[in-house]
């Protein structure tokens, strides 16, 4: 798995794998969040994504989760998000 920077994972996550299809958070003002500060926004290429799906396929026998990070994941297209 390749990831940029740092990446959070939920309590709820702590055995999902985790795939960066975005890097940092599309907002990034909040005044309470400082988690993206460091990093600048953008959508990670999709054949990028699909290769780290192929890395944690050849190294888990078992993956009953996945958690999309980062912190605005779902700005995906719906058409990346399902491939």
């Amino acid at each position: 798995m390749r990831y940029e920077g740092r990446v959070f994972r939920p309590p709820s996550e702590a055995y999902s794998l985790i795939v960066q299809v975005t890097v940092g958070c599309s907002h990034n003002k909040c005044t309470f969040c400082d988690m993206y500060k460091e990093k600048r926004f953008h959508l990670r290429k999709l054949e990028d994504v699909l290769e780290d799906f192929n890395i944690a396929r050849r190294q888990y026998r078992y993956i009953e989760r996945v958690f999309l990070a980062d912190g605005d994941a779902l700005i995906r297209k719906t058409e990346d998000l399902a491939a």
